[in-house]
């Protein structure tokens, strides 16, 4: 790959990241470290922060340690909880921008409108808001969690109160006094529904089906804490290894080596459950029909005591239309709202697949939507010299996401470097490899609660499979990322050798 490459009459820029949240941030890194600077990360926003940027609702945190849930190579002694709020991990991100100078890299405010595979010249051409560049490597880094779902309801736009969706928070609105309606009962919801209960008149809540839901263990950290993990490095990471342990023993030991080890999981969140709600009608609306795991388990101490509530109201039959002022369900029933909020998840894959054209000028949505496929979750046959972070079978279900996405960051350098040591010019995964890994992955997952645990959800794709999720231990994706096997891959070389 030529490092100096240029095109007459578009920018080039040899290696170019879509995207600044953990993935983006954490590739940039060890690219730095690696010597290689060339590289520049596209934005769409105008600042870094990827999720934790653009979700600002009330109650938004990590369900994940914030001392696992961070950058290894950026330890943060200073973090207030055991669990991030939103507000402190986009300050822990931006401080990660600043100290490893990444802002000179960032062109903010660029959006990527179309990318495709150039045959002719072996570069990805590049179309966005801001004009047109090529680039050798092209690598997304945009997570699944980039654009919001609002389903389709009948008359929904005769509404004339307010609507949002969670993604899209209205900081000027002031729902205190409001009659509001929430559709949706996943994990944005139940960190949202206590925090805005105690101020607005009435809140109606509705739900298609109930969550496990495992009980919060969150306080403050100790000022002893803090000093320590400050002055003793070894301190701040064996608390980081002992959270990485729990994660990976814990949730891979009923996946991945027994699914009666679930039962112990679906006694804690029915004995949560028993202990907090004690009306027996409301508690079996709240009781899952289906395998712990199967949908994503979500974490709270303050959920079910809001539910009961008395200006609470949780609506378990579905939506049959929305008026002028209301939500009517599917009993008739008329539900008066001033504002409904729309806590209804997100498109997964995200739409950058649709964006990114292959070397027969195929859209990678045509790997992705129906039953994916990828190599690693990075690579995708006909796509040379693209990497995705945290692309179908990466995304760790029993781990902390930045977890791979570091592994993710230390394989693309490693490409990266293999490409200029022997000066490839294209690599481009073999169909036959990504076939079977993708058939490796489908058949260890077939036996998680991800996909037989008797419900829908975001893990499955269309024909029911695993949709993108590792089903296997974190460390074996480590090993299996630990280099770049040339040989997996078609290779096309520098017509010049190397510099």
């Amino acid at each position: 790959m030529s490092k100096n490459k240029k095109t007459n009459s578009i920018k080039h820029l040899p290696i170019v990241i879509i995207g600044t949240g953990f993935g983006g941030l954490a590739l940039a890194v060890k690219l730095q470290k690696a010597g290689i600077d060339d590289f520049t990360l596209l934005e769409r926003a105008s600042e870094v922060g990827g999720t934790w940027r653009d979700n600002t609702y009330p109650g938004c945190a990590c369900d994940v340690a914030s001392n696992l849930y961070s950058l290894s190579f950026a330890p943060n002694p200073n973090w207030s909880r055991i669990h991030g709020t939103q507000p402190e991990i986009f300050e822990y991100m931006k401080s990660v921008a600043s100290d490893f100078d990444l802002y000179s890299y960032i062109r903010f405010d660029t959006e990527l409108q179309k990318a495709r595979w150039d045959t002719k010249s072996d570069v990805w051409h590049i179309t966005t808001n801001q004009g047109e560049f090529t680039c050798d490597v092209l690598t997304t880094a945009t997570g699944p969690f980039g654009e919001p779902v609002v389903p389709t309801f009948a008359g929904a736009e005769s509404f004339k109160g307010h609507s949002f969706h969670t993604f899209n928070w209205d900081d000027k609105y002031d729902l205190a006094g409001k009659k509001v309606a929430i559709i949706g009962t996943g994990a944005t919801s139940i960190q949202l529904i206590p925090e805005i209960q105690p101020d607005v008149e009435s809140l109606s809540v509705f739900q298609r089906t109930p969550s496990h839901v495992l009980p919060r263990i969150d306080f403050a950290t100790s000022a002893v804490q803090k000093a320590a993990s400050r002055f003793i490095p070894f301190f701040q990471r064996s608390i980081r290894s002992t959270w990485y342990a729990a994660y990976e023993g814990l949730v891979g030991l009923p996946q991945f080596v027994d699914s009666r080890f679930l039962t112990a999981f679906e006694a804690v969140t029915r004995y949560h459950l028993n202990q907090q709600i004690t009306d027996p009608v409301l508690r079996k609306k709240l009781t899952p029909d289906y395998r712990f795991g199967c949908k994503r388990p979500v974490f709270s101490s303050k959920y079910f005591p809001a539910l009961q509530q008395g200006n609470v109201d949780l609506v378990t039959d579905g939506i049959q239309e929305i008026r002028e002022h209301s939500v009517v369900d599917t009993t008739g029933k008329e539900h008066d709202v001033d504002v409904i909020i729309y806590a209804t998840g997100f498109r997964v894959p995200h739409q950058i697949a649709e964006k990114l054209m292959g070397d027969q000028g195929q859209s990678l949505a045509t790997l992705l939507e129906d039953s994916p496929k990828s190599y690693l979750g990075t690579s995708f046959a006909g796509f040379p010299n693209l990497f995705m972070m945290l692309g179908p079978f990466s995304a760790a279900g029993n781990q902390s996401a930045i977890f791979t996405l570091e592994m993710q960051a230390d394989y693309i350098t490693k490409a990266v470097r293999t490409m200029r040591k022997k000066a490839m010019k294209k690599v481009d995964v073999r169909e036959d490899v990504m076939n079977a890994f993708t058939h490796e992955v489908g058949e260890r997952a077939a036996r998680t609660s991800w996909v037989n645990g008797g419900c829908k959800s975001y893990y499955q794709h269309a024909n029911g499979g695993n949709a993108g999720l590792w089903p296997n231990w974190s460390f074996v994706y480590r090993w299996k990322t630990r280099k770049f096997e040339v040989n997996k891959f078609h290779i096309k070389h520098d017509a010049v050798v190397g510099e």
